[in-house]
């Protein structure tokens, strides 16, 4: 089995612990950031998954990159660097189990990925590159995520890419949404929420009603137009959309209560990846003819795998086990 490449960010999610009502909160340390999350999700369902992001010296760091090697990612060409400290996030959650970040960013080991310790023997054995849009919100790790991208193409791997937009780390909207246009026509699979679509297209409404389903199929067609050949458009509790320029999908999300929805994203885009993996579906052409029932199976794994997340705390720690999702495997 060919590894997946993930390149993007690793960081600590200060998540608040259950408490007795009326009590101050008490936050507990998580490992997360959406790629790395989406490697240990590939990872934990038996996938071969690679992940390339600056990490710090620091006592975080060392907890992230020993997370990472507990779960089976492959972590020889993570840079380390004493130059910055462990991004923070302190994440609060709603009653509904969604949830807000305040992110502790500044000149942090993540931002500080350099072209150049893009190391060229990552790409052995790799059958795709997996990022996101974390890194593209400062240089140099910007920089860095599109030469990642880059050189996938050049390979002839094929690409995907999680939008995943955090305005607060962008100095505008505006900024965010010129990256956001630039990217996607270089990756052959673009997920995104439904709250995210603005970013994608001003003209529709900021956040757009998840069950507003013919918006959400004209944008995934104009997308589709752009370069990718499978886009899909999670919306929490609705489950999600699976588009190709042949077929347009929803599948129903699971009927788990959610506590945390934090990592959720990431679960699915595990689960993605992995049901393409091992069919050998990860090209192009091969995303591009998915038929009806295969985007039923696909959507149904990985909404499984995001429902199991949400019933958890935590980014990592929600992560589940193919056994979870399969249990008579």
């Amino acid at each position: 089995m060919k590894y997946l490449l993930f390149v993007g960010e690793m960081l600590i999610d200060f998540i608040p612990a259950a408490t007795e009502a009326g009590k101050t909160p008490c936050y507990r340390p998580h490992p997360g950031g959406a790629v790395a999350n989406a490697a240990v999700a590939l990872a934990r369902l038996g996938g071969a998954a690679r992940f390339v992001g600056k990490l710090a010296q620091d006592s975080f760091g060392r907890l992230l990159l020993q997370v990472l090697q507990e779960n089976q990612v492959d972590t020889r060409f993570v840079p380390i660097t004493a130059q910055g400290n462990t991004t923070l996030a302190l994440v609060t959650l709603q009653e509904d189990g969604q949830r807000e970040f305040t992110f502790y960013r500044q000149r942090t080991a993540d931002t500080l990925l350099e072209p150049g310790e893009l190391d060229e023997h990552a790409w052995e054995e790799v059958a795709l590159c997996h990022t996101g849009s974390v890194l593209l919100s400062t240089e140099p790790a910007r920089s860095a995520t599109l030469m990642a991208l880059e050189q996938a193409r050049r390979r002839g791997l094929s690409t995907s890419f999680d939008v995943n937009a955090r305005p607060a780390l962008w100095p505008s909207e505006t900024v965010l949404r010129e990256q956001l246009a630039q990217v996607i026509a270089h990756v052959d699979l673009l997920k995104l929420s439904a709250e995210e679509a603005h970013y994608l297209d001003p003209a529709l409404p900021d956040p757009l009603d998840p069950a507003d389903t013919a918006r959400l199929r004209e944008l995934a067609q104009r997308l589709l137009a752009r370069g990718p050949a499978l886009v899909i458009l999670t919306r929490g509790p609705l489950g999600a959309l699976l588009c190709t320029g042949e077929q347009t999908i929803a599948v129903p999300a699971s009927t788990s209560r959610a506590i945390d929805t934090t990592g959720a994203g990431d679960a699915f885009m595990g689960a993605v990846l992995h049901w393409l993996s091992v069919r050998d579906r990860l090209s192009a052409p091969q995303l591009a003819a998915l038929t009806a029932e295969d985007l039923q199976a696909l959507g149904r794994f990985a909404n499984t795998a995001a429902g199991i997340s949400c019933t958890r705390y935590g980014g990592i720690a929600s992560l589940p086990s193919r056994h979870d999702i399969e249990p008579s495997r």
